[in-house]
């Protein structure tokens, strides 16, 4: 592992190491206008394996990759009309636009749903060395995943198992960073701005001052699925005179369709629940003894607005009877609750949120 100082009089030659490295498949570390990012050959399935050696990528989840421009970014995502716009007004800037891929980059870059982030740094040094490279790099942050993102290379180091240093090839050291956010992540693939997220924040500060009525820390889907099955169980009366509405929140692959899965299974359910994140809303049937109804799984992560919602039949749903559980709940919070509370329905908040790379915290609140 080299490291280098970074100042304007070896400005030639970091970049002239950094490509030697990138185009050997190596892995760098280099400074951004928000943090130090993990950079790798996007295009090459060696360097993003090692890339993965090192940094854990969430399921769902894409990597971010580094263009230089708005030109190198159309060979790599879709740019419809909203993401142009981002393009031409926001960046260079700390700014990541999600777009639907073309699948040019190595596997494991695009989300499994086919979505790819994009970033132009703010850092002229690494734009330049993008466009020399003349392919995308990756942008995701320097730090191993669920730990703190590094504003200073003394952090990274003192933060990172050797293990993971060992896999390092060139350090690009610029001193500390301003503490600034990491990018806002806009998706942008519906042709809509769907900022991720405002509506969690808004829902964790209204939960913030109440106590959770139940919770959990797991470590396995078993436990999530557990989970979700004992709230079923507490709020199994519910449904005898009212709709009863699950709203999930936490990010992609904390557990949420674990969750969903618990319900069902209390509820007798055979069948398979998966994810509906493309068809929106799944039903199941549901009898056990005097008690019937449907179990409606909800995912709103590529719904674009709640008549999206209604136009799937999630209005005709609210009546006694109907469990359902709706992931990214927040995301349409007002008017999810103004529905619901109109129907007479009960609604509970269950927040998922990961400790670290293996363990969940998971809380229901009232």
């Amino acid at each position: 592992m080299e490291r280098l100082k970074y100042d304007k009089d070896n400005h030639e030659i970091i970049k002239i190491k950094a490509l030697s490295v990138l185009k050997s498949g190596g892995l760098i570390v280099f400074p951004t206008e928000t943090c130090y990012g993990l950079g790798a050959d996007a295009t090459s399935q060696e360097a993003i394996d090692k890339l993965f050696l090192f940094k854990t990528r969430r399921e769902g989840k894409p990597l971010s990759i580094a263009v230089s421009d708005l030109d190198m970014a159309a060979k790599y995502v879709e740019i419809n009309e909203t993401a142009a716009n981002l393009y031409q007004n926001y960046l260079p800037g700390p700014i990541t636009v999600v777009s639907k891929g073309l699948g040019q980059v190595a596997r494991g870059v695009e989300s499994e749903y086919g979505t790819l982030g994009i970033r132009i740094p703010d850092y002229p040094l690494i734009t330049e060395i993008v466009k020399s490279f003349g392919k995308p790099i990756t942008a995701t942050s320097a730090n191993v995943s669920y730990l703190p993102k590094a504003y200073s290379i003394e952090a990274f180091l003192k933060d990172t198992p050797q293990k993971n240093l060992d896999l390092i090839d060139l350090i690009i050291d610029a001193d500390e960073l301003p503490h600034r956010e990491t990018s806002t992540v806009v998706d942008t693939t519906m042709n809509n701005l769907n900022i991720m997220r405002p509506g969690q924040i808004k829902l964790a500060a209204e939960l913030a001052d109440q106590k959770a009525v139940m919770s959990a820390q797991t470590t396995t889907d078993k436990q999530t699925v557990d989970f979700g099955g004992m709230n079923m169980l507490k709020y199994f009366d519910e449904p005898l005179d009212k709709p009863l509405v699950f709203f999930l929140m936490g990010e992609l692959g904390a557990g949420k369709t674990q969750f969903s899965k618990g319900v069902a299974q209390k509820l007798g359910i055979k069948e398979m629940v998966k994810s509906p994140t493309f068809t929106i809303l799944n039903e199941y049937n549901y009898e056990i003894g005097q008690r019937h109804g449907h179990f409606i799984h909800v995912d709103t992560w590529r719904v674009e607005n709640i008549k999206d919602l209604e136009s799937v039949g999630l209005n005709e749903y609210l009546i006694p009877g109907n469990i359902i559980s709706i992931e990214w709940a927040d995301k349409f919070l007002d008017d999810l609750r103004e529905k619901i509370v109109k129907a007479g329905g009960k609604i509970i908040n269950v927040v998922f949120t990961y400790l670290d790379e293996n363990t969940r915290s998971l809380e229901t609140y009232e």
